[in-house]
């Protein structure tokens, strides 16, 4: 599972993006791998959180990506 959002309001000057991410790590079997910054600027910062199954994955996958397009963003 792989996830790019984006919230675009140029009179508000908003211009982000953020990924979601489900994926195996070298430590662990799964983990969600989420990540953000501005669409101008190669600044970015990562996260990963790791959990104990694929199924425990996409489901908080599902919930970040749900609860960002609650937030104003986009798919795409």
């Amino acid at each position: 599972m792989l996830t790019l959002l984006t919230h675009i309001e140029p009179a508000e000057n908003r211009n982000r993006w953020y990924l979601v991410s489900v994926q195996a790590t070298l430590f662990q079997p799964c983990a969600v791998i989420v990540a953000w910054g501005r669409r101008d600027n190669d600044f970015q910062r990562w996260r990963v959180i790791p959990v104990t199954s694929r199924a425990q994955a996409d489901q908080l996958a599902a919930k970040i990506v749900e609860r960002k397009i609650r937030r104003g963003y986009r798919a795409g």
